[in-house]
């Protein structure tokens, strides 16, 4: 009788099906894919000859000519007058529009003529007869900043103490390391003596009680004549 042959080839099984996360993790291999391509080719394919944009340079200060004025011969131009002084209503947008308009043309910071138009506009009210421009006290700051002085205006404790205000009506303390309070504190100074600085002889008065060497006067003077003069260019 013939033996009946027995197959030797394993049991078929059907197919597992592929874990659902698979395609997800396959789909964003190839976004990572596609992106690293991405990076890698930003910048060979730009034009030939076509150079990426230069950062924007800082403007040069502007250029202060040594004017030697004598003593009393002369007084510095007035520079754009600073807002009206508003005591019952905000004037902060105010002064904030005209100093990035001076700011523009002088090449000073927005910050620093804040400070230079509130004290103008301070003293205006004040000190009515003492006609302070802030150029002046823009021509001060210059001065002391290229002697190197650590301060942005550098009062006496003495004269500090009697002058100084806060420049903000918040309550604090005034502050001689604060360029709003020590730009009040010096107008104040400046216009104690009750002198018209719009004129010769009361600008170097003031100025000479301010600081007596005439070099430095002079220095002075011719920095705050180029700032006033620059602020009102066309």
């Amino acid at each position: 009788m013939a033996e009946t042959a027995q197959s030797t080839d394993a049991p078929e099984h059907p197919a597992r099906p592929l874990p659902p996360y698979v395609p997800r993790l396959a789909f964003a291999g190839g976004l990572v894919l596609t992106g690293v391509v991405l990076i890698m080719t930003v910048g060979v394919n730009r034009p030939a000859g076509e150079e990426p944009p230069p950062a924007p340079q800082p403007q040069p200060a502007l250029a202060v000519p040594d004017q030697k004025p004598q003593p009393g011969a002369a007084t510095p131009r007035a520079g754009l007058a600073a807002p009206p002084d508003r005591p019952t209503v905000s004037d902060a947008a105010e002064l904030e529009t005209w100093a990035k308009r001076v700011a523009a043309k002088t090449r000073l910071s927005v910050a620093d003529l804040s400070a230079y138009g509130r004290a103008e506009m301070w003293l205006r009210r004040q000190k009515p007869g003492c006609h302070l421009s802030w150029a002046t006290l823009a021509g001060i700051s210059h001065v002391e900043t290229a002697q190197g002085r650590p301060g942005p205006i550098t009062l006496a404790p003495e004269i500090w103490a009697k002058h100084s205000a806060r420049a903000r009506s918040d309550g604090k303390q005034p502050d001689p390391k604060d360029l709003d309070d020590a730009a009040f504190a010096t107008a104040r100074y400046l216009c104690a003596a009750g002198d018209d600085v719009a004129t010769p002889d009361g600008w170097w008065k003031s100025m000479r009680v301010f600081n007596p060497a005439v070099p430095y006067v002079q220095e002075v003077f011719s920095a705050a004549d180029t700032y006033a003069d620059a602020s009102v260019a066309p």
